[in-house]
């Protein structure tokens, strides 16, 4: 496993820890934590699905307290390559899963085991079950519901969207570029951390923003975005995971958490955008003088509809 790999595992392995990683946390709280991420399924970097125990979960903590990011990369084990050089147990593996689908990995390592005399261990015939579709999770998959939920604290998690926004300049004429308006919005208080237009949708203009946002209102534990290029990048995941940040991503065709976002992004349209383009635009950087007093004294002021508080109050 080379360099690259050791680093995508531990990012992924940050992903399932952070939300049991906070200091606020008690110790019940935490174990409560735990018993939740182990039971369900985490998707892993080269895409398949797995669980992990509650062990193993408690392992990568202490090592994220001891050492941070480095200390969650993995070392060589010492059965790697087994599979490979006997490819003929991964084919019984299988059969074995067909033949009573209800049997864990463990149990197939063990019959292997007393069948060939060769010890493979039941990580190695777990994940090559997953990559196979054999694993037990994928058929136990119920209809997920949806209930409202609101962070219980500021910076407890922030959502972040991108609004496609006016031409800019506006009127549209020879020149003018389709603005994009990148939106940091705080969970609990409402409060629009940060936003600012940009003539790019990247990586880059995610950077730039969350760089403004933490400088301005400090770390949030969550940070929750959808799957498009800006937010799914390893400049992102690897910022968030060296500063203790955990990064979630919307499932596709999953509606939770993003119905707070739609609402505001509807606000910015009619309360904001409206009179900009009826006035005229003449650059991005009076755009984005214009957003920040408007969200300053107008969005950040006035009494939220759900919350009955002004958000910068709330806050």
């Amino acid at each position: 496993m080379d360099h690259k790999q050791q680093e995508q595992v531990a990012l992924h392995r940050w992903a399932v820890i952070a939300e049991a990683a906070s200091d606020r946390l008690t110790a019940a709280e935490r174990g409560a934590l735990v018993r939740q991420i182990a039971a369900r399924a985490h998707t892993c970097p080269d895409g398949s699905a797995r669980r992990y125990s509650r062990g193993t979960i408690d392992r990568w903590l202490r090592a994220w307290r001891a050492g941070g990011l480095a200390a969650l990369k993995p070392a060589e084990r010492a059965d790697t390559g087994t599979v490979r050089a006997h490819p003929e147990l991964f084919a019984e593996a299988c059969a074995l899963r067909l033949e009573l689908p209800g049997r864990s990995a463990a149990q197939i390592a063990s019959i292997l085991f007393h069948r060939h005399g060769i010890a493979v261990h039941e990580r190695t015939i777990r994940g090559q079950l997953r990559r196979a579709g054999l694993h037990r999770e994928a058929l136990k998959a119920e209809p997920k519901a949806y209930g409202r939920y609101e962070a219980a604290r500021p910076n407890e998690r922030w959502i972040s969207d991108v609004l496609v926004g006016p031409w800019v300049p506006w009127p549209r004429r020879d020149g003018s570029v389709r603005a994009r308006l990148f939106l940091i919005v705080d969970d609990h208080s409402r409060l629009l951390v940060d936003g600012r237009f940009f003539a790019y949708e990247n990586a880059r203009a995610c950077q730039d923003l969350l760089r403004r946002a933490i400088t301005h209102r400090g770390l949030p534990e969550v940070f929750y975005v959808d799957n498009g290029a800006p937010f799914s990048n390893a400049w992102l995941a690897r910022t968030c995971a060296v500063l203790g940040i955990r990064l979630v991503h919307s499932q596709p065709y999953s509606p939770e958490g993003r119905g707070k976002q739609e609402r505001l992004n509807r606000y910015i349209r009619e309360a904001f955008l409206a009179e900009a383009t009826h006035h005229g635009i003449e650059s991005l950087d009076q755009l984005n003088d214009l957003f920040a007093a408007w969200a300053a004294q107008v969005a950040n002021r006035r009494a939220h509809a759900e919350t009955g508080q002004a958000p910068i109050e709330r806050f």
